[in-house]
């Protein structure tokens, strides 16, 4: 189910509009995530060990909504989403509607600050 993944400081796990299927538990090392527009490019958050990256689009099924990117060398776990979806659809609809509104709720939040 699991897969290990290594990249190097500066390097691109993914970018924002790509399309997405996996979500990452960083095991060790620093991402950045970086959301951008046409004019302006802000770092919103750095992730470290013990945290996920990517798990957004596993409950709205859209793209990318921000570029990782390596702030050090790091170790990740990838968790592809086919492998996830089946656990999520035995998860209760409330629960489901409940993560789909709080994606969307940082989804929203980060189109402001961009501004």
């Amino acid at each position: 189910m699991a897969e290990f993944v290594s990249i190097k400081k500066d390097e691109v796990l993914f970018e924002d509009g790509d399309v997405a299927d996996a979500m990452y538990i960083v095991k060790s090392g620093v991402i950045s995530i970086i959301i951008s527009d046409e004019k302006v490019q802000k770092e919103v958050s750095r992730v470290s060990t013990g945290q996920l990256i990517g798990e957004m689009s596993l409950f709205d099924k859209r793209f990318r909504s921000a570029t990782a990117k390596a702030i050090t060398n790091a170790e990740l776990v990838k968790l592809p989403y086919t492998k996830l979806e089946s656990e999520l659809a035995t998860m209760p609809e409330w629960v489901q509607v409940t993560l789909k509104t709080l994606v969307q709720k940082i989804r929203d939040a980060n189109k402001r600050i961009l501004g």
